[in-house]
């Protein structure tokens, strides 16, 4: 027995994640390209900014519009996803980190560009944060696609 209203409700939270997570690849390809426009830096970041905060709280929804949370399972859901969560949390962190840094430096020297060691080093490790928050956020939006996790008979049997 599947619930038709939460599967279509998941559908849209599914393609919509899918999108964020698209906008937000697009946008860390597309920022190198305006570097010296410091306005249009800004407004990526701050989009780029909003679709991970999207993306975070669509990720919640998805869970939480599931039969195991709505059985009070939500410990076994957090565990079993507790990766994506605490990496999507990273990585909106290591990326309002390195967009904050990037900015401040952009904006007290306009005309030099500046890459120091500590920028060079946090945006390595926000962009391997980032190709890992990619993997983990789809696999966990393609594992929550499973009917089983919105069937009231999955939660006896999990």
């Amino acid at each position: 027995m599947v619930a038709l209203g939460s599967l279509g409700r998941y559908r849209w939270l599914s393609g919509t994640s899918l999108v964020l997570l698209s906008a937000d690849l697009t946008l860390n390809a597309l920022f190198q390209v305006f570097t010296y426009n410091h306005l249009l830096t800004l407004l990526i970041y701050i989009i780029q900014d909003v679709c991970l905060i999207f993306s975070l709280i669509l990720l919640c929804l998805a869970l939480f519009s599931t039969s195991y949370s709505q059985a009070g399972l939500v410990g076994e859901l957090v565990q079993r996803f507790l990766w994506c969560i605490c990496n999507a949390v990273i990585y909106l962190g290591l990326s309002l980190g390195f967009h904050s840094w990037s900015l401040k430096e952009a904006w007290q020297k306009p005309d030099v560009y500046i890459w120091t060691h500590g920028m060079v080093a946090l945006f390595v490790v926000q962009r391997t944060v980032g190709c890992l928050h990619y993997h983990l956020y789809k696999k966990t939006i393609l594992q929550l696609s499973d009917k089983s996790f919105y069937s009231t008979l999955a939660v006896a049997v999990y």
